[in-house]
């Protein structure tokens, strides 16, 4: 019987650890909701941003995103931490004088469950897409855009 116990104990400890480990990506999946927030400050053009996201199961369609305004999607990770949404961004800058165009991966589930966990918070700029990283407190230039 006390080895019975003994081996429950092993066994409990060892999930604990290893969940203490990893509670953020465990957090992730469990915890439900994530939400991904694209926020439009291209100054100074002042452009309209024209945003289209997309997984593999869900394509949320066109949306404008004027100055100072901020396209919200939200979504529940799946249990094989492969969730991935990718967003297509036309605008067209005045500063440059050009169109603008580019298509980046917002959430990826193996990258992002660590780095912003359910609140997913994305700047668009002229120099490109910063996003803000919870273990650094700072936003992150993770995308320019193309020439």
């Amino acid at each position: 019987m006390a080895g019975g116990r003994r081996s429950t104990l092993v066994l409990v400890a060892m999930v604990v650890l290893t969940l203490d480990q990893t509670s953020l990506q465990v957090s992730a999946w469990l915890g439900g909701t994530v939400y991904v927030r694209l926020t439009n400050r291209l100054e100074p053009s002042k452009a309209t941003v024209t945003v289209h996201c997309k997984s593999g199961d869900d394509d949320l369609g066109d949306h404008l995103v004027a100055l100072g305004e901020t396209y919200e999607f939200s979504f529940k990770n799946n249990i094989w931490d492969s969730t991935l949404f990718f967003c297509n961004f036309d605008w067209v800058s005045g500063s440059l004088g050009k169109s603008v165009s580019g298509t980046f991966d917002i959430y990826k589930a193996r990258r992002d469950q660590e780095r912003c966990l359910h609140d997913c918070n994305w700047l668009i700029l002229e120099t490109g897409l910063y996003s803000y990283t919870l273990r650094t407190k700072i936003w992150e230039n993770l995308y320019s855009w193309p020439q």
